[in-house]
């Protein structure tokens, strides 16, 4: 006898090597995927080899691992079920959070750029024309308060408004 190992652990390895193909493909039966009915088959062995004072003979030992393998599938499928059904009540939060995020990501781009071009386009014109068409449209002064504030006339500050309207809706057509 090797002197490595004691009759419990030559007795373990024989026991092994008889029955990890049987209790593979009837765990294989309940988990349809193979991967994981090796590994609840290696789980089992190790339970039974940690256990040592389990009887390893006979039919016993085969009736023993074949309840033991049912349960730990069933263990490992409610635990699994339990997980997907984790998942699936995530997955639509994080889907809803990722569909905002990047459509709040693309609307402020889009804002930005839209930013950009209207100053862009506010800077090609005169101090004088900028502070007109301010006050017309973002500060909503009527005609007539930016005329008397200017002293200018109705027709020069309309003449202002329109060409500067008329760039930027040209440089804003991408956008829209």
């Amino acid at each position: 006898m090797n002197s490595r190992y004691d009759s419990f652990d030559l007795l373990f390895i024989d026991i092994y090597d008889k029955n990890y193909t049987y209790l593979v493909n009837y765990l294989l039966l309940l988990v349809n995927d193979l991967s994981i009915a090796e590994d609840l088959a290696h789980d089992i062995f190790l339970r039974v080899y940690r256990s040592k004072n389990t009887d390893i003979t006979g039919q016993k030992f085969r009736n023993y691992i074949r309840k033991a393998a049912r349960n730990i599938a069933i263990d490992h499928l409610k635990r699994s079920a339990r997980d997907e059904a984790k998942s699936n009540k995530i997955i639509p939060v994080l889907k809803e959070l990722d569909e905002t995020f990047y459509f709040n990501l693309e609307d402020n781009i889009i804002e930005g750029d839209v930013i950009s071009t209207v100053h862009d386009v506010l800077e090609e014109f005169s101090e004088k024309n900028r502070k007109i068409f301010i006050s017309r449209i973002l500060k909503h002064k009527t005609r007539k308060q930016v005329c008397e504030e200017e002293e200018m006339s109705s027709y020069i500050v309309k003449r202002i408004e329109d060409e500067i309207l008329y760039t930027l809706k040209q440089k804003l057509k991408q956008f829209f």
